[in-house]
C-alpha cells in the first residue's frame, strides 16, 4: 500500500516535469523565433520543383532573414524615431533613403516569368496612387515639381520584371514609409507648421528611373495634401549626391583594394563559393551568358523570385532551394559584419565628403534660421553605406530596399539662456528606425533613455553635439587618415 502511494506522488512529479519542459521548450522558441514588432502574415515563395506555393512560416529564422532583404511594405513602421524627453524641440531632418523593390541587375532564368507585380499592383493604395499621380501630371506645377526628370515615366512597369528598374512592390515600399514618417515628423511634431513654404523642403533624386519613381511614391504620402506647388526635384548629381570637391580617382584605387579584400574573405567561406558554382548554371538566363561568380550578385539575382514569390530556377531535375538563398543572406551579413579595413573606409570618405559638407550645411540652417526643415536624398544601397562607412559605424546590418536613414536635429529648451546658444543643439542617427547615434566614435554621445523590454535592452536614445560632427568635418580632421590635410591632396597623395 505505501509503495503504491510513493509511485503515485512519483508518477504525478513525472508529469509535473514533463508538463514544465513542453511549457518552457514553447515559450525558448516563441521568444527566439518570432518578431512582436513586425507581425505580417507569412511571405509566400515558391520552392524549386514543387509546383505549388510554399509558406515560410513567420517563426522560422530563415523567412527572417528572406523577409528582412525583400523589406515589404508591412514590414515599414516607426520604431526609435523621435523617441526624446519634451525639452528638446526638433527643429529639422536630413532623410536619405534607398530606393524600393527592383528588378534584378542581371538577366536571370525565366525572368519574363516573374511577376513583379506581385502583390502590389492592383491593390486600391496602388490603383488611387496611379490615379493621383497621373492627375497631378497635367497640372501646371508638375513640370516645374520633376524638374529635370520631366522625361522620365512616372510608374513602373505593372507587371513585368525589368532589369534594375522599381517595381509596383517598391512603389507600395516607398508610399508606406512616406505614410510612416509623415505621422512622426510632420503631425506629431509639426514641423512644417500650418503654412510651409518653398525653402522648408528640398529634395535630391539620383538620375535613375527606380530612385525617382522611388522618391515620387514617398513624396505622395508624405507632403501635405501631396502639395508638389512649394517643392522641386533636385539632381542629386551622382549617387554620392556631391556638388563639390567630388571626383576623386584614389577612391578608385581604393575600391579595387577593397575588393581584393572580399575576395580574401570570399576564399576563407569555399562552401559559399561551391555553393554559387552550383546553382550558377540555374540561375544564369541561359549557357551562354556570363557567370555568376559574386556572391552578394547572386543573392540579389534570386531576390528577384522570392520577394514576387515566383518559382525557383530548375533545370534537369536540380532545383534552387530557399536553403541557398539564405546561406547567402548569411555570408552577406557575416562579410558585412568585419572590421571596416581601412580601404574600405577611405574610399566611403573620399565619396561622402560631398555629401556630408552639404549635409552639415543644411543642419547648420536648421541651427541658425531653421530653414530647411527637411532634406530628403532619394538614393541606392551606396549612398547609405558610403556615409555609415565615413562616419565609421561599425558592424550596421546592410541596406535592403526602402532602408532609411535620418538625422534628426533638436534644440535643447531647458538650457540656460546664457549659454552659447549653438550649444543648445544637438543630432542623433536613426538607421531603419534604431538609433545608432552611440556608434559613432567621434561623439561622446550623451545617452537619454535606456529601452527595455521586460529586464532584456532594446537599444537607447542618445545625441550628439552638432558641434562635433562640423569638428569632424573639418578637413585638417577628417583627412587625418591620410596625412593630408585636404581632399585635392588626399586625392592626389
Amino acid at each position: 500500500m505505501r509503495w503504491q502511494k510513493r509511485f503515485r506522488v512519483l508518477r504525478c512529479y513525472i508529469l509535473i516535469l514533463g508538463w514544465l519542459g513542453i511549457l518552457l521548450l514553447f515559450m525558448s522558441y516563441w521568444r527566439v523565433e518570432t518578431d512582436s514588432a513586425h507581425p505580417p502574415p507569412p511571405l509566400m515563395v515558391n520552392r524549386g520543383a514543387q509546383s505549388g506555393p510554399n509558406t515560410l512560416s513567420q517563426d522560422k529564422p530563415r523567412s527572417k532573414k528572406i523577409r528582412h532583404q525583400c523589406n515589404p511594405p508591412d514590414r515599414i513602421q516607426r520604431h526609435q524615431e523621435v523617441s526624446l524627453p519634451n525639452e528638446y524641440e526638433l527643429t529639422g531632418v536630413v532623410i536619405a533613403f534607398r530606393h524600393g523593390d527592383r528588378g534584378p541587375l542581371v538577366h536571370v532564368s525565366n525572368l519574363s516569368s516573374i511577376n513583379c507585380g506581385h502583390k502590389s499592383y492592383g491593390t486600391p493604395t496602388y490603383k488611387k496612387y496611379v490615379n493621383d499621380v497621373l492627375n497631378a501630371s497635367k497640372t501646371n506645377a508638375f513640370i516645374n515639381f520633376v524638374g529635370p526628370f520631366v522625361k522620365y515615366p512616372l510608374l513602373p512597369l505593372p507587371s513585368k520584371c525589368s532589369i534594375g528598374y522599381l517595381t509596383p512592390q517598391g512603389v507600395a515600399q516607398h508610399i508606406q514609409l512616406g505614410k510612416v514618417l509623415k505621422e512622426v515628423y510632420l503631425n506629431e511634431w509639426n514641423l512644417l507648421g500650418n503654412k510651409w513654404e518653398v525653402d522648408d523642403i528640398i529634395v535630391y533624386s539620383s538620375k535613375y528611373r527606380r530612385t525617382f519613381q522611388s522618391l515620387l511614391a514617398f513624396l505622395y504620402s508624405f507632403l501635405p495634401d501631396f502639395d508638389i506647388s512649394k517643392t522641386h526635384i533636385r539632381d542629386g548629381k551622382g549617387i554620392s549626391f556631391c556638388d563639390n570637391e567630388c571626383r576623386c580617382d584614389k577612391a578608385d584605387v581604393y575600391d579595387h583594394k577593397y575588393d581584393q579584400e572580399r575576395r580574401e574573405y570570399r576564399k576563407s567561406h569555399p562552401g559559399v563559393m561551391e555553393l554559387i558554382r552550383r546553382i550558377n548554371p540555374l540561375v544564369k538566363s541561359n549557357p551562354m551568358a556570363d557567370d555568376i561568380t559574386n556572391p552578394l550578385v547572386m543573392r540579389d539575382a534570386l531576390l528577384a523570385y522570392v520577394c514576387h514569390g515566383a518559382v525557383l530556377p530548375c533545370s534537369e531535375g536540380k532545383c534552387v532551394k530557399i536553403e541557398d538563398i539564405t546561406s547567402l543572406i548569411s555570408y552577406e551579413e557575416w562579410e558585412g559584419k568585419q572590421k571596416r579595413t581601412s580601404a574600405q573606409r577611405k574610399a566611403a570618405k573620399l565619396r561622402s565628403y560631398g555629401l556630408l559638407k552639404s549635409i552639415v550645411n543644411y543642419i547648420d540652417g536648421m541651427v541658425g534660421d531653421s530653414k530647411p526643415r527637411v532634406v530628403i536624398y532619394s538614393g541606392h544601397d551606396k549612398t547609405l553605406k558610403f556615409l555609415l562607412d565615413s562616419l565609421a559605424i561599425p558592424n550596421y546590418q546592410l541596406p535592403y530596399y526602402a532602408s532609411r536613414l535620418i538625422f534628426e536635429v533638436y534644440h535643447n529648451t531647458s538650457t540656460p539662456q546664457n549659454v552659447e546658444y549653438r550649444k543648445n543643439y544637438f543630432f542623433r542617427i536613426v538607421y531603419n528606425g534604431k538609433d545608432i547615434t552611440r556608434l559613432i566614435p567621434f561623439c561622446d554621445s550623451i545617452m537619454l533613455k535606456q529601452l527595455k523590454s521586460g529586464s532584456v535592452k532594446r537599444g537607447s536614445i542618445n545625441l550628439c553635439s552638432v558641434g562635433k560632427l562640423e569638428n569632424y568635418l573639418k578637413p585638417e580632421v577628417y583627412f587625418k587618415e591620410f596625412n593630408v590635410a585636404s581632399f585635392k591632396a588626399a586625392c592626389r597623395k
